[in-house]
């Protein structure tokens, strides 16, 4: 079975997206494909489930980033990764949080008449 994948961090938070970096764990020999689960609830009611490499185990790039799209501003986010390949599914990494960005104010301009 893989290993889940590891040093999981988030990074360049913005109002509607993030980038997740992390770095796959022991593969057992096997090609592994990596996968992120989100949810705006620690419950995972919302949870939505997505793709992100394939990796061949010939490969060798150690950090590995992704950009998570499509969020909402001014929300908290729960994430957490977990590998498939011949071997099984791996188990999840911890959970990660982080919060989206809300649109500054200095972005609007305001007229007082």
């Amino acid at each position: 079975m893989p290993s889940p994948p590891v040093l999981v961090e988030i990074k360049n938070v913005g109002s509607h997206s993030a980038t997740l970096s992390w770095s796959e764990g022991f593969h057992g020999g096997s090609d592994q494909t990596v996968y992120y689960e989100i949810s705006s609830d620690d419950t995972y009611t919302t949870l939505t489930t997505v793709q992100m490499n394939t990796i061949a185990i010939s490969e060798t790039i150690s950090i590995r980033n992704t950009t998570v799209s499509n969020l909402v501003e001014d929300t908290f986010y729960y994430i957490r990764l977990y590998s498939t390949n011949s071997l099984g599914r791996s188990e999840m990494t911890d959970i990660s949080t982080f919060t989206t960005t809300g649109i500054a104010l200095s972005q609007f301009l305001f007229y007082i008449i």
